[in-house]
């Protein structure tokens, strides 16, 4: 199915999609950075846990659009601009903006627990892993570094 017909006629499921993606992280990540000590939340914010939640969210949308034949179709050349077309396709960038969620909340979470363990609150680095992802880990460790603490 060309990606003008998608866009066309599933603008606004797409628009929705797209929010739904970006919010449903929001309730653990305002958890993890607003009420650290919370025992439910030192019991959910688990990468073991979480990870396969959210990723069968991926899966049902993956299924979903499946069933619709929305999937773009193959890349034929392994280039800068075949892969630029894929993920111009609505249900390509969709899939990606879930999976890189799940890999900010899933990073997120390991230094949530680290930090619990090592005794400190770690709420501008969560915030920057939520809004950045891998490069909050940076000052992650660099705070437990200065703090002389082990990374391990």
């Amino acid at each position: 199915m060309p990606i003008w017909l998608i866009d066309i006629f599933a603008a606004s499921d797409l628009d929705s999609t797209f929010w739904f993606l970006a919010c449903m992280t929001l309730p653990l990540w305002c958890c993890m950075i607003l009420l650290p000590n919370a025992r439910v939340v030192q019991l959910l914010a688990r990468p073991l846990l979480i990870v396969p939640l959210y990723c069968s969210v991926l899966f049902v949308l993956l299924w979903k659009w499946y069933q619709a034949s929305l999937f773009p179709g193959p890349m034929a050349e392994l280039s800068y601009s075949a892969a630029q077309s894929l993920t111009r396709h609505p249900a390509a960038f969709l899939s990606f903006y879930c999976n890189f969620q799940i890999m900010n909340l899933a990073l997120g979470s390991m230094m949530y627990q680290k930090s619990l363990r090592l005794g400190f609150r770690a709420p501008i680095e969560l915030l920057l892993c939520w809004l950045l992802g891998a490069p909050a880990f940076i000052p992650f460790v660099a705070r437990v570094l200065l703090r002389r603490q082990s990374i391990r």
